[in-house]
């Protein structure tokens, strides 16, 4: 009978009820969670604000911190620049030359080794 019905109309049901069936499985799981507490156990204590404060404020800030540690601090060890918009460590290219690309020698003629890379086969 469902497979007559049009496209549009069979997701259409296909949705409604997998809502249906999942919002009266959410209440039928949900039910045991609103049982009262055992008669035995102990009535607990209301939170502070402050703890409320370190449990939800402090934690995090924490492991922001160490996770942040852990991330600059071999970096920090090994001397590298941690800034945005420090000039470049000089000499970076061991070996290289110390002038600048724009600098390098340009090629004279077809037979010249002078500049960049070359790709003959």
């Amino acid at each position: 009978m469902i497979s007559q019905l049009p496209l549009v109309l069979r997701r259409s049901v296909v949705v409604l009820v997998t809502g249906l069936t999942s919002l009266g499985l959410s209440v039928v799981l949900a039910a045991p969670a609103m049982a009262e507490p055992s008669e035995g156990w102990p009535d607990s204590e209301p939170a502070s604000a402050t703890h409320a404060l370190l449990v939800f404020v402090g934690l995090p800030v924490l492991l922001f911190l160490v996770v942040t540690l852990a991330v600059l601090l071999p970096a920090m060890v090994r001397g590298e620049r941690l800034t945005p918009g420090r000039p470049v460590v000089e000499n970076q290219w061991l070996g290289g030359p110390r002038r600048s690309a724009g600098e390098l020698a340009a090629p004279d003629g077809e037979t010249s080794e002078a500049g960049g890379a070359s790709g003959r086969w």
